[in-house]
């Protein structure tokens, strides 16, 4: 209806002129599938590198939600631990910059993690494995831990009691196929073993290479115990009051960048050397992240937007030769009573069309060279919405674009000169 208002026709006319063009185009079925092929390409072109930018956006969120986006986390770079604890609290991470960082941001959950290599042993197999001292508060910090069985509780800790917690891996390795809940293993740091009963299994949590850029490290194989227990097991921790990692929570709606320079200042203050602290603020990642995402999608886009402009040109070029080898019939169309208008629109509607099919073909061609690529390459991708819908509604303006100058000429046509045409 508010097509045929704006051109100012009726619509037997409009079936007319989509009849007409339907026919013709139908006609010269291996021409119109050549005009299409721009279209066709050029959609699915665009499709298939903005579903590759999306998946490797989703794929790095992914690896950055398992760091928490509410947390801080600082990490002690390696730094073995001296005789000398005075000159040693100086370049190392400890306690009191936990307890300095609560004091400033009494908001905020202040919690210690250890961390150290041991030797685990079953009736299955024997390896070393990292073995994390964490509190109650870990698995509220990082969300998304599905667990099977149950996570150390406070308890635990005041009682010292020998419990842990196996990443998926450790619990493989150990156990196998056996439920690990309610199973002892042994721990050995240097000539002090132990059993400890395990209480739970944390689900596989897959990390790709690019996750080592962001810090991040597999922690399937990890093994968590008390913090209080793995104190009292291990007392050169105690000795120097070192941690390997400090994570301050800021609550829902808290400033995390706020919370995040005054974090930066009291490292810089108390240490003399804050290169040996590493400050990891998942939130400023993530800006990062979209900030590149955006350039990359930007970029891809405007790469293979060309392959658009070139379907485009083809319709034009096309539309001009179709305008020139039926210049007879549209001076007999206007000798029977055709308008400038609906010889306008017939010519519109033959460029809308063969947009739409390029368009709609182009679509399933992105989302099957999405899928292609994922398989051969191994790279994850993940076709959206809005690029489908903006891919297809870009390939329909092209067409229209580049279809009305054609259009114009055909309608421009004076009837007399063109019924004299040969």
């Amino acid at each position: 209806m508010a097509v045929r208002q704006l051109l100012g026709v009726s619509s037997g006319a409009l079936r007319e002129a989509l009849r007409i063009g339907w026919r013709s185009l139908l006609s010269h079925k291996l021409r119109t599938f050549l005009t299409m092929l721009g279209m066709i390409f050029g959609v699915g072109a665009v499709i298939a590198m903005l579903s590759i930018g999306e998946g490797a956006r989703r794929e790095a969120m992914a690896n950055i939600q398992t760091l928490g986006s509410g947390n801080i986390l600082l990490n002690a770079r390696e730094n073995e631990p001296t005789e000398d604890s005075d000159a040693n609290a100086a370049s190392a991470l400890c306690l009191r910059d936990g307890y300095a960082i609560k004091g400033l941001l009494p908001d905020c959950r202040v919690t210690h993690q250890l961390r150290e290599t041991m030797e685990a042993t079953s009736r299955r197999d024997r390896q070393d494995v990292p073995v994390l001292g964490v509190t109650a508060e870990y698995l509220e910090q990082f969300p998304g831990m599905g667990i099977k069985g149950r996570w150390l509780t406070d308890s635990d800790g005041l009682g010292k009691v020998r419990v842990c917690v196996l990443g998926a891996e450790a619990a493989h390795v150990f156990f196998g196929q056996v439920n690990p809940v309610g199973q002892l293993l042994k721990l050995r740091f240097n000539r002090f073993p132990d059993w400890y009963t395990v209480v739970g299994v944390i689900q596989s949590r897959t990390l790709n290479d690019k996750a080592q850029d962001l810090g991040l490290r597999d922690t399937n194989l990890d093994v968590y115990i008390p913090y209080h227990t793995f104190l009292n097991r291990i007392p050169h921790y105690a000795d120097h009051d070192l941690v390997d990692q400090i994570v301050v929570s800021v609550p829902e709606g808290g400033d995390i960048l706020h919370a995040a320079d005054v974090v930066r200042a009291v490292i810089q203050r108390r240490h003399n050397e804050p290169e040996d602290t590493e400050i990891l603020v998942p939130w400023e990642l993530i800006r990062q992240q979209q900030a590149t995402q955006r350039m990359f999608n930007l970029i891809m886009g405007a790469i293979a937007s060309i392959s658009l402009l070139v379907g485009g040109i083809g319709i034009m070029n096309i539309m001009l030769s179709s305008v020139l080898e039926r210049t007879r019939e549209i001076g007999i169309r206007r000798a029977v009573g055709a308008t400038a208008t609906e010889v306008l629109l017939q010519f519109v509607l033959e460029a809308v069309i063969l947009s739409l099919g390029g368009g709609l073909l182009g679509v399933i061609l992105g989302i099957v060279m999405s899928a292609v690529i994922s398989q051969i390459a191994g790279w994850q991708t993940a076709v959206s919405l809005w690029a489908v819908g903006l891919s297809f509604l870009v390939s329909v303006g092209t067409g229209i674009v580049f279809g009305v100058y054609p259009a114009r000429r055909a309608a421009a046509l004076d009837p007399i000169d063109a019924l004299r045409y040969e």
